[in-house]
């Protein structure tokens, strides 16, 4: 009996304190919000900055300095976009300010004023520097010029590249004969120069003045038909006039065992024999001729992983590719370009587009014009030898038609279980009035889960309708709107 009394009262007791302790977890949990509301309240009155404010700094240089260089030449981004960027805030100023990689590009051009020309040269420290000469028209501004370069003359050491465009031919002839002719760039490893008339080649680019150079592009008149050996050139852009020995000039880059790309433009004349000139690693090849077919046939390139080529005048592939089978299994991919590419061009046969499909059996990237897709896709089709293909660009296909020949041959590529292909339209043609958005909608529903579609830059007239408060009728409007770029990607549906 008196053991049932003292469990009894046991249990009377922890009853108790398990009521004390649950009144004293109930204010802990009180007080516990309370803070947490407290905490909340604190957080939200802090100002935390911006996420791009808690980059480092080496890291909003890096954006700063992307946005400055992928805007296109015409944007003048090194005077103006870097202006705009540095009155956003104390820190973007200074960052720019600061950093000597955003100095580097020089333009030398009449919209820079000296001051921004030394202001450059200051703060671009011991850096190599990236030269524009550029949008120069007439003689008569020649001192305006001569002061300009004086002031980047004196670091001619950190010249990194030279690049000389868009000016009057004659004053682009003056700056290259007298203002750099004999100078001497020992860092220089990139030099394009356009519009300048040169007969012998400038000694600047030769390996006694410029021992790094790496890319050589010399276009517009030039009249330089050899390289002279020595620099340990990877790229060469030649254009070549209707005077030039092709023959000279091949020979002259046989000693560039690095050669890598080599782009041949204009016309040239008096070709090497077959099979004598020699580029081992050379990668990539691009002859845009008024006839490629001697430079081509000269040339071995056992390494070649990209060539355009330019279809002759009244000529087909076959012509170019006919006579060299088994030449370019190792070309990837592949560009043919028609200059002449119209509405009213004559378009590929057939029997050249089996040779060109048999002479690049691995390819994975074509490029066409448009006017060709019925002489590779419809019918007998020898698109189909191309069993690695992954991707087509097709370039001038008239807006508002539908290349049904292209569609057929990817519904019929479909059920064999071929990875999807990117198809790509771009360089659109425009033959009267650019066609409303129903077109973009038809083509996108013809080629619907045959391909991966992107169109580039293509036109479209659009109509929008909008009710003014004023008026209880409808008001049409039309216009044109700016080129767009459309990318469609959907799963593969096979």
């Amino acid at each position: 009996m008196n053991e049932l009394v003292a469990a009894r009262a046991e249990r009377a007791r922890l009853n108790e304190r398990e009521q004390k302790l649950l009144e004293e977890l109930g204010k802990v949990r009180v007080a516990l919000q309370v803070q947490r509301n407290r905490i909340d309240d604190l957080f939200k009155q802090q100002k935390f900055p911006p996420p791009i404010n808690r980059l480092p700094s080496t890291a909003l240089c890096d954006i700063i300095y992307r946005v400055i260089c992928d805007a296109p030449p015409e944007a003048d981004s090194h005077r103006r976009t870097k202006r705009q960027l540095a009155s956003v805030s104390r820190r973007w100023r200074y960052t720019i300010l600061n950093f000597a990689n955003l100095w580097t590009t020089i333009v030398l051009s009449p919209s820079w004023p000296a001051s921004l020309v030394m202001a450059h040269v200051d703060r671009s420290g011991e850096c190599p520097l990236d030269i524009i000469i550029s949008n120069w028209s007439s003689i008569s501004h020649l001192p305006s010029l001569r002061d300009h370069f004086g002031l980047v003359l004196t670091c001619g050491y950190r010249w990194r590249s030279l690049v000389i465009r868009e000016n009057d031919d004659e004053f682009a002839t003056h700056i290259v004969k007298s203002f750099i002719w004999n100078m001497r760039f020992p860092a220089l490893k990139r030099a394009e120069i356009s519009g300048a008339v040169i007969s012998d080649f400038p000694p600047f680019l030769t390996s006694k003045y410029a021992s790094a150079l790496e890319r050589l592009v010399l276009l517009g008149e030039n009249r330089t038909d050899q390289v002279p050996a020595g620099t340990s050139l990877k790229v060469v852009h030649f254009h070549l006039a209707d005077d030039v020995s092709g023959s000279r000039l091949l020979s002259s880059l046989l000693p560039f065992w690095q050669l890598k790309e080599l782009v041949l433009r204009g016309s040239g004349y008096k070709w090497p024999k077959p099979k004598t000139i020699h580029f081992p690693a050379l990668a990539s090849l691009t002859l845009s001729l008024f006839d490629p077919t001697p430079a081509l046939v000269a040339m071995v390139v056992p390494n070649l992983n990209y060539l355009g080529c330019s279809r002759p005048t009244s000529l087909g592939w076959a012509h170019v590719f006919g006579s060299r089978p088994n030449v370019f299994a190792s070309v990837r991919h592949l560009c043919l370009d028609d200059p002449t590419n119209t509405s009213s061009s004559l378009p590929t046969g057939v029997s050249s587009a089996r040779v060109v499909c048999m002479a690049f059996p691995s390819v994975r990237h074509v490029e066409l014009p448009a006017n060709d897709i019925p002489a590779f896709f419809d019918n007998e089709a020898p698109a189909t030898r191309w069993s690695d293909l992954e991707g087509l660009t097709f370039k001038g296909l008239t807006v508002g038609t539908i290349p049904y020949a292209l569609v057929r041959w990817l519904e019929k590529r479909r059920p064999r279980q071929h990875a999807p292909l990117h198809v790509t339209f771009s360089d659109f043609r425009v033959l009267e009035s650019a066609p409303d958005a129903l077109w973009l909608t038809s083509l996108y529903k013809s080629i619907r889960g045959c391909c991966a579609l992107e169109l580039r830059d293509v036109p479209l007239t659009t109509t929008v309708k909008a009710l003014p408060s004023s008026q209880k009728g409808v008001m049409d409007s039309s216009g044109n709107c700016g080129p767009v770029r459309v990318f469609i990607d959907e799963e593969f549906e096979g």
